[in-house]
């Protein structure tokens, strides 16, 4: 009984962990492994099959009304068997999309950085993370966009993370020439066309999650859970004692 009361009491703290936000879902890794994602792709190649019609997600309908790249949105590709970069080009795109001054895009670039970028017009906002340390190694990558706190988010394995403020004004991530997992599109992040296909290792899978957060929670957010745990607990045990 005490076990399952304990039990109970965690469960709670999760749902509030994942339900905390205005409009979309707020969760962590583990978290997002457990959802069904909206949008899935196996294979390298253009984006299809968008619920909506089209190859953006700025067309896609997915329960909302009005552009669903004005919502908030996370991103999860699969990295197998990563290699130093090579050859010429500036970048290796594993995921872009984009169109009419607006994009995102996650790529690799010659430094063996992993990078996730947001252009607005002529402005170009960036998180790079060094991977040397995965080279050889299997991983995901989750990049996220919150429009509750205008933040962007990068995770890369379990121990590489970072973020940053979005650019100032933006409210549409995607634009609307469309999309491509491992290959490039319209090099509409990079601004310059050195894009190519990713040919540093393989991709297994993407998946995008509409109107999701990926997030870290914070210090005093976990103890005050903790607090909650305990006192539930506790509360408990004096009845049963």
């Amino acid at each position: 009984m005490k076990f399952k009361l304990l039990k109970a009491a965690m469960a709670g703290a999760t749902l509030l962990v994942t339900g905390f936000a205005h409009a979309g879902l707020i969760t962590n890794l583990d978290g997002l492994n457990g959802l069904t994602a909206d949008y899935t792709k196996a294979t390298v190649g253009n984006l299809t099959g968008i619920p909506g019609g089209g190859s953006s997600f700025n067309e896609a309908d997915f329960g909302t009304s009005g552009d669903a790249s004005k919502d908030s949105a996370s991103f999860k590709l699969s990295v197998a068997g990563l290699t130093a970069f090579t050859g010429d080009n500036k970048f290796q795109y594993l995921f872009e999309s984009g169109g009419s001054g607006n994009g995102i895009g996650i790529y690799y670039n010659a430094d063996n950085e992993i990078s996730f970028s947001q252009r607005t017009g002529r402005r170009i906002n960036t998180i790079s993370l060094d991977v040397t340390s995965l080279m050889g190694q299997n991983f995901d990558i989750v990049a996220s966009i919150s429009m509750d706190d205008n933040l962007m988010r990068m995770f890369i394995g379990e121990n590489i993370f970072a973020e940053q403020a979005l650019i100032t004004g933006s409210n549409d991530w995607d634009g609307s020439n469309g999309g491509a997992f491992g290959k490039n599109n319209s090099s509409l992040v990079s601004g310059n066309g050195t894009g190519r296909a990713f040919a540093s290792g393989e991709l297994s899978g993407f998946a995008y999650y509409h109107d999701t957060v990926v997030d870290v929670p914070e210090p005093t957010t976990l103890a005050i859970f903790a607090l909650g745990i305990m006192g539930l607990a506790a509360r408990k045990f004096k009845k049963q004692s």
